[in-house]
């Protein structure tokens, strides 16, 4: 058991607009303990993710509902529905804590959809991608976004348009990230190589790809850039690497068994990285040296989602129950 106390999130407030005050190390990682437990999806957790600054998580899940929580407060603030085309990812806007971008889990219309949470309503239905949306990444301060699916091209939207704006065609599943300033995207388009792009001269194509065949087996299913912008995290269902993104270099390999839909993610300062195991168990290593750092025990499935809040001492991993997780404070001063 370890000493909860009611919002004891170790609360922080970026200081100059990019860094955390909220200082991760081993000690604290290694003294993460279960603060709060919730139930509320009635099956599998599809999607999760933070506001920019922290203070909100949203969850969708396959129950077709989705939630909405206060960091700060510990509890659920909203609770929506989505029947008609259910919910699987979903990712919050840059700016703003009561819009998202969520993907259908309808098998016969894969639309993305611009949710107000506030009105409960959509303001854009998107539609053009033919098949399952497997990644959706918006940019850090502009009204795009990025969609990758498995119907072998990468789509860039304008949250003010129907149609996307740009199309890059692949050979397989894609999926697509910005780095968080924004000034570049990757994507895996069905081959294991990383192409890089400029999100203002994408018409011109890649920039550089970087070949993996050499280090990966299988295309990626999750890419994603470290918040330094130094590093990729690419994985696949039996493989996570860590690529150099200046020069593509293999930097360290985790050891990972095949996860399926397990997604990874980086801590806020780009220490750490962090991913469910089939296990139940969630691993959280350092990143550029795959040196397991802890194990977070509890869960019994698969965490299929995992991710540092970007601005408290918090963690929170997804599997049969939605998990938080805290420095714990340790037995009281007698």
């Amino acid at each position: 058991t370890c000493n909860i106390q009611k919002t004891n999130f170790a609360m922080a407030n970026f200081g100059d607009g990019t860094t955390p005050k909220v200082k991760l190390s081993d000690a604290l990682i290694q003294n993460l303990a279960v603060g709060k437990v919730y139930r509320d999806h009635k099956g599998p957790v599809s999607g999760m993710d933070f506001t920019y600054d922290g203070q909100f998580l949203v969850t969708s899940g396959e129950d077709n509902s989705v939630n909405v929580y206060s960091c700060e407060k510990a509890s659920r603030v909203r609770h929506l529905r989505c029947e008609k085309y259910g919910v699987a990812l979903i990712r919050f806007l840059h700016n703003d804590r009561d819009c998202a971008v969520a993907a259908s889990r309808n098998e016969a219309d894969h639309l993305l959809k611009y949710w107000d949470f506030h009105d409960n309503k959509y303001l854009r239905l998107f539609r053009s991608h033919t098949g399952k949306v497997t990644s959706v990444s918006p940019h850090p301060y502009e009204d795009l976004f990025l969609s990758g699916a498995e119907d072998k091209c990468v789509l860039l939207w304008d949250l003010r348009q129907d149609r996307p704006v740009a199309k890059i065609n692949g050979q397989g599943t894609t999926v697509a990230s910005f780095d968080q300033q924004g000034l570049v995207f990757a994507a895996c388009v069905g081959q294991p190589k990383l192409h890089l792009f400029d999100t203002r001269n994408y018409a011109k194509g890649e920039f550089i790809s970087f070949d993996l065949r050499s280090h990966l087996k299988d295309p990626a299913h999750s890419v994603q850039f470290s918040p330094c912008g130094k590093y990729l995290l690419v994985r696949t269902p039996a493989q996570m690497v860590l690529i150099d993104a200046f020069d593509g270099e293999l930097i360290c390999e985790y050891p990972v068994q095949e996860q399926g839909a397990a997604l990874p993610s980086f801590s806020p300062d780009s220490q750490y990285v962090i991913c469910g195991m089939a296990n139940g168990d969630v691993c959280v290593w350092g990143a550029t040296n795959a040196r397991l750092v802890h194990k977070l025990e509890g869960h019994t499935a698969l965490p299929v989602r995992t991710c540092f809040n970007p601005t408290h001492a918090l963690v929170v991993t997804a599997a049969e129950t939605l998990a938080w997780w805290i420095p714990d404070a340790g037995p009281p001063a007698t």
